[in-house]
């Protein structure tokens, strides 16, 4: 059967795919149709946090399965509740509400934004280069217009202000600001992290003019960072918290987390999900937690994370490619000279997986229970891809002259 074609003939044209047919995956490890295995450094898109097929995971989904998968939110169930009850008690006194994906949480937190604002205030101040999302709320607030023009006019209301630029956003900030919305690192804008400095200023005045401070934290937070929520490296605590990607460890699960002070804003009626927070879901997420806890995780997100950032600036001093290194935890990219997605597409013909982003950044998200045996094995495929690299645009250089 030619999986290829089928693609071509019957799914929209909305990706561009490369390499094989993948039919298994376990920890950090996929195989294709051949029997191939390739190293994968940026697993699920940063949503296999656990790497591919966990046992914990599989045997949770197998049990849940074999007895609830489904009940409509009209209904009381256990694993729900319980998962609510985890994520508050991990992070600050808050409610939970459980939708499908990180876009359809921020679409949540912008409508509870406009209720907050009680119909006198509506803007929305996000970063550039940010990414919130595809959905309409969540592409109006994603600081890249690459994404938004073909799609304009976007939601109105929705502000961009320099990322780490407090003076910039002071400046943006009108009668009409109800919310701002920021990833304290930005991961599709290519690993930039936000300052101490900046997140203090930023919180601060937010606190003093009443305005709501939404963390997304769709690809940081489940212990990316090395603290299970990324907002907890800054001493800060957010109006309403996003999550995602890890939070379900391969199936898909979003929520957003309101702080308990603004929560009777939005009332039964005004949002739901039909989907959203399923039993099956929900008992895998709980999982999540007990394993990231009993597998101690964010020390090894912590040790591997320092790992990683000292054997690629090791590579940097060896190839001109690399401009810089830039590390949180196991949130890593490389900024290059460079088109990053020719590299990532020689790292895939050496059987690496890792992602190209932004034009000139190679991003890797390793599942957080990574080795400093598969760093190293990922870290000879790149030394090997940019030494090649090198070797290319020397001789291309020295064609012209």
């Amino acid at each position: 059967m030619d999986i290829k074609n089928l693609y071509k003939k019957y799914s929209l044209n909305t990706y561009n795919r490369l390499g094989p047919v993948f039919v298994k995956g376990k920890g950090s490890y996929l195989f294709d149709d051949k029997g191939n295995r390739y190293l994968d450094m940026f697993p699920g898109w940063g949503v296999s946090i656990l790497g591919h097929c966990h046992p914990r995971i599989v045997a949770v989904l197998k049990k849940q399965a074999s007895t609830l998968i489904h009940l409509p939110n009209n209904l009381f169930q256990q694993e729900q509740a319980l998962l609510a009850r985890e994520i508050v008690k991990n992070s600050f006194p808050s409610k939970v509400f459980f939708s499908n994906s990180g876009a359809e949480a921020v679409e949540g937190a912008v409508k509870l934004s406009r209720l907050y604002g009680r119909g006198n205030r509506h803007e929305v101040i996000a970063m550039r280069n940010s990414f919130h999302g595809r959905t309409f709320a969540a592409l109006s607030v994603t600081g890249q217009e690459k994404y938004k023009k073909p799609f304009t006019p976007i939601l109105p209301g929705c502000k961009e202000a320099a990322f780490n630029d407090f003076s910039d956003f002071v400046k943006k900030v009108s009668k009409k600001t109800v919310a701002v919305i920021i990833e304290l690192v930005q991961g599709e804008g290519g690993v930039n992290i936000a300052t101490t400095e900046y997140i203090k200023q930023l919180y601060g005045y937010c606190r003093q003019n009443d305005i709501l401070f939404i963390v997304d934290e769709v690809q940081t937070g489940m212990g990316r960072t090395g603290k299970l929520f990324c907002y907890q490296n800054y001493g800060i605590s957010p109006g309403i918290m996003i999550l995602s990607k890890g939070l379900g460890a391969g199936v898909p699960i979003g929520a957003f987390v309101v702080a308990e002070r603004i929560s009777n804003y939005i009332k039964p009626g005004l949002h739901a999900s039909t989907f959203g927070g399923s039993p099956l879901v929900t008992a895998v997420s709980l999982e999540v937690f007990k394993t990231i806890k009993e597998e101690k995780l964010l020390k090894n997100v912590l040790a591997c994370g320092r790992y990683l950032a000292l054997k690629l600036k090791g590579l940097k001093n060896i190839t001109d490619i690399i401009s810089e290194v830039r590390s949180f935890g196991l949130m890593t990219a490389l900024e290059i000279n460079g088109d990053s997605s020719r590299i990532f597409e020689a790292c895939l013909n050496y059987r690496l997986i890792v992602n190209a982003t932004h034009g000139n950044v190679l991003r890797i998200l390793p599942a957080l229970n990574v080795t400093e045996r598969e760093i190293d094995q990922a870290v000879i495929i790149l030394e090997k891809v940019f030494l090649e690299h090198n070797k290319k645009t020397r001789r291309k250089t020295e064609t012209k002259t």
